[in-house]
C-alpha cells in the first residue's frame, strides 16, 4: 500500500494508455457534453476543429480514471482537495492514444493532522505522437504508515 512516505517530490508515474474510439466520444458527449462537435461527424467537420473531437471533460476523466487505477486504488488517499490548473492543450481525434503520467510536485506532513501527509501532483496526457493533450493539478490527502505520524527525516518540499 502507497502511504504518503512513498511519495517524493520529482517522481513519475506512468498511468497507462487508452485509445478512444468515435464510439467512445460520442457516448461520452451525449450523456455529458453534447456540443455537435462531440456528437455529430459531418457538424464536427465543418466545426474549427474540422472533425469529430473529444470534451476536454472526457479526456479529463479517462486521465483520471487511469491515475485512480495506476496510483490511488489500494493507496492510503483519503481524499483530494480538488484541482487546479486544468487545461485542455489538444482535442482528442478517434483512434489517438491518451497516455496518463502523475508526478509529485510537492509533499508535506499535514499541519494540523500529524497522521497524514498532503502529496500535490502535476497530472498531464499526451497522445502517441508525444503532443501534450491535457495537464492539471491536483491536492490529494493520504495517511502515513508511520505510526503515530513520527515526522520523517526528509520531507519533500515544493521546488
Amino acid at each position: 500500500m502507497r502511504h504518503f512516505e512513498h511519495f517524493r517530490v520529482g517522481s513519475t508515474y506512468e498511468l497507462g494508455t487508452t485509445r478512444l474510439t468515435s464510439e467512445d466520444i460520442i457516448g461520452y458527449a451525449r450523456v455529458w457534453d453534447p456540443m455537435p462537435f462531440h456528437l455529430d461527424p459531418e457538424a464536427a467537420a465543418r466545426s474549427p476543429f474540422g472533425g469529430l473531437v473529444a470534451s476536454g471533460w472526457h479526456t479529463g476523466a479517462v486521465v483520471m480514471g487511469q491515475f485512480v487505477r495506476a496510483l490511488l486504488a489500494g493507496s492510503a488517499c483519503q481524499g483530494s482537495y480538488g484541482m487546479d490548473e486544468v487545461r485542455f492543450l489538444r482535442p482528442v481525434r478517434p483512434g489517438d492514444d491518451v497516455r496518463g503520467r502523475a508526478t509529485v510536485e510537492e509533499a508535506a506532513p499535514h499541519p494540523r493532522r500529524p497522521d497524514t501527509g498532503t502529496v500535490r501532483f502535476v497530472v498531464e496526457a499526451d497522445n502517441q505522437r508525444g503532443e501534450a493533450l491535457y495537464r492539471m493539478r491536483t491536492r490529494l490527502l493520504f495517511g502515513r504508515a508511520e505510526a503515530g505520524g513520527a515526522q520523517r527525516e526528509e520531507v519533500a518540499v515544493r521546488r
